[in-house]
Parts: C-alpha cells; structure tokens; sequence
C-alpha cells in the first residue's frame, strides 16, 4: 500500500471539446490544478485530435520503446477494449505533438504525487442503454459515464552503482458511473453498503485495468482506436490514399438495403471519443502521463 499524502486543491472540472461543429456539446473531461514548479510525480495532458487512423498511426510510428513496461496480458486486454497504449521517449513528445492535427485546447494537470484514487478523465455521459465491446466480450450498460481512475506515487526504482534511482508507479482503473435518474430502486441509492468514495464510485471495468512502472525520460500515450486497425499495415499508406477507404465504404453501403449498421464501438472510444455520438468516430483525445522525478530516491525529503 502506497503511503498517502495531502492532495492539493483541485480547480474546476474543464470540458474539452471534441467537436469543432457544435461548441456547447460536452465531452472529454481532465481535472487542472495551480501550477507548481519543481513538483514531482505525474503530470497529465489531454491531447484533443482530429487525425484519421492512418494519420495518426504514421505520427506515432517509430516512437515506442521496444522494451515497454508494460506486461503483455495488460496491453493486449487494454487494446481488445480500444485503449492503445504507447510508451514513448517524454523528449520526444514535443515531435509526437508537431505531427498531430489538434482541434482544442490542450489541458494540463501539473505533477504532484496522487497517492489516493482520483478521476484522470472522464468521458461524455450518455442517455439509455449502450452496447460496448471489451476484452471480456460485449457490455450492456446503463445511461452514465465512463471514468479513468488511477493514483501514483514515486518508488525507489532498481539499485545503480551508487545510488537508487527514482520510478513513479502507476495504477488505473475503469469505472462505469450510472446518471442519478438511471439508479434502480431508492434503497439501493440510500444503502451506506454500497456506498463508495467519490473517485471510486461505479462498476469496476477490469478490462481498462493498468499497473506500470515508469522511469525518468518516459511518458505514456493512451490512445483510443478499434481493435481491428492494423496500425502497421496503416503507417504504410500514403497521404492520398489515406481517405480512400472511406470513400469506398460509403460507396458499398449505398449499395445496401436499408441504414448501414454501425461498429459496437468500445470502451476506449467512449472514454476518448465521440464514438457514441458520431457513426465512425471522428474526434478523439490522448491522455499523456509524464512522470515528473528527482535524480534518486530518498526516505527523506
């Protein structure tokens, strides 16, 4: 168990739009805080993109470290939920970020350490029943929101020569949070048993679940984007082709018979995306975990 600390005053909750059309909707959500210079811990950004999938898997190609943190089992479960997760150079993020079509405001949380659960973002709440396709299979759920939780805290890393370097340790979770006039019965609202804190409220979506270990000089990219994209196969395309695709699924469904069916789009899609209110998602965000650490680590600070 981690050892806690005071968290710092958190500012309002700001709404980041993802559709350039229509300015009063809201969507992707991160938590900002003052400014703190010097703090260590985890610093969170919120990267709103409109790049198609071929774009984006070109600018993010060549990135990723080939020896990744991050176990197997963990990245193949958060990519069957749409949830790519890339670690990248933290020097490199300034080149990742000139290669991206932008279409909002970036949000910054300022580092500090996060030992108690807190939401890192939360996506648009929708009305009704939805369909989302996780690793563990399709998931019915009721009108809510989608939520990242996590917390982090700075660890003594593996021992050098002459000192024990400093990691940041990370852990996320899923939540699903149901809207108020979605709840079942009124006693199951009133009942302290199923009461929890704030930030971990909801259902647990274990498929979004996350433990990590980051070095200095690493940041991690989670990345909404379907499962089936092949991102190899799509780095390779050229610019002039890159809309063709869509060009000739628009062709085939007019040669259907009645409305085109749309994808089950997933849990990643819904948290970053506007995959609930668009029929291909158009409009994403990328959060960007940086770790913020000192040279070593000391007991005492």
């Amino acid at each position: 168990m981690p050892p806690r600390f005071p968290l710092h005053l958190w500012l309002s909750i700001v709404c980041l739009l993802l559709t350039a059309c229509s300015p009063a909707k809201k969507a992707v959500t991160v938590q900002t805080e003052v400014e703190s210079p010097g703090a260590y811990g985890l610093e969170l950004r919120l990267w709103p993109i409109d790049n198609p999938p071929a774009s984006l898997a070109r600018a993010l190609t060549g990135f990723d470290q080939s020896a990744s943190p991050i176990d197997r089992k963990s990245f193949e479960r958060l990519s069957a939920s749409g949830l790519r997760a890339l670690v990248v150079p933290a020097s490199d993020l300034d080149e990742i970020a000139s290669r991206l079509h932008f279409d909002g405001k970036i949000e910054k949380q300022s580092a500090r350490e996060r030992s108690d659960w807190s939401v890192f973002v939360a996506g648009k709440a929708w009305s009704g029943y939805v369909t989302l396709r996780t690793a563990d299979g399709n998931l019915a759920l009721r009108a809510g929101q989608l939520r990242l939780v996590g917390r982090a805290w700075i660890a003594p890393g593996a021992m050098g020569e002459d000192k024990i370097p400093a990691v940041l340790r990370i852990e996320l979770a899923g939540r699903h949070v149901e809207s108020r006039d979605s709840y079942g019965k009124l006693e199951e609202i009133l009942n302290p048993a199923v009461q929890r804190p704030g930030d971990l409220q909801g259902l647990a979506l274990p498929s979004l679940g996350l433990s990590i270990e980051l070095q200095a000089g690493q940041a991690l990219l989670l990345i909404p984007e379907d499962p089936d994209l092949d991102w190899d196969k799509a780095a390779r395309l050229p610019n002039y082709i890159e809309k063709e695709p869509e060009k000739n699924e628009q062709e085939a469904q007019s040669q259907l018979v009645g409305p085109a069916i749309p994808k089950t789009a997933t849990l990643g899609q819904a948290l970053l995306s506007d995959a609930l209110t668009e029929f291909e998602p158009r409009h994403r965000a990328i959060l960007v975990l940086v770790p913020r650490l000192p040279a070593e680590f000391r007991l005492v600070k």
